[in-house]
């Protein structure tokens, strides 16, 4: 998809078409999203997307977990006007944290921190595939994703091929 094309009909998900396949590996992410964060039309929608579900709650902070989530958190806390939480990966905070362990999309055990001053009761999550993990979440927190319910199993699949 070119950089300045943007759809007569934008339905929820086009702009994923502007991301690309990974080529490096199995130790990179299965898709980069970095040419989405570019498209000003595309950024915006899928932070929409992102948020819509979430109308009418009161939100104190968003947070968001390293590289895709710090864009897309920081632009949906821009986007409501509130501050953004960085959860890093253990060891990069130098303040009192929280730690909880996970494996990455390569299935590498990782730590994950963030601040406990900064932080109250009450969460939800936004997910991108329907992983482990991912369901785990959408169990126990109300959730948000930009992929729409027909593309899911792609994505499951880590398979693009748009429509």
């Amino acid at each position: 998809m070119d950089l300045c094309h943007v759809p007569a009909t934008r339905e929820k998900g086009w702009y994923l078409a502007l991301m690309a396949p990974n080529v490096k590996g199995p130790n990179y992410a299965w898709l980069d999203p970095s040419r989405l964060y570019c498209h000003p039309q595309g950024l915006q929608d899928c932070v929409a997307d992102l948020l819509q579900p979430f109308q009418g709650d009161a939100i104190d902070m968003v947070a968001g977990i390293d590289a895709m989530g710090f864009i897309l958190g920081a632009a949906a806390a821009a986007t409501l006007r509130k501050g953004f939480l960085a959860i890093r990966k253990a060891g990069h905070l130098c303040v009192q944290t929280e730690a909880q362990p996970y494996s990455d999309y390569s299935g590498r055990q990782k730590l994950m921190e963030l601040r406990t001053d900064a932080i109250s009761p009450g969460v939800a999550a936004i997910c991108m595939e329907s992983s482990e993990g991912g369901k785990w979440i959408q169990e126990r927190y109300k959730c948000s994703h930009c992929v729409p319910a027909r593309l899911q199993p792609r994505f499951d699949q880590h398979q693009l091929g748009w429509d």
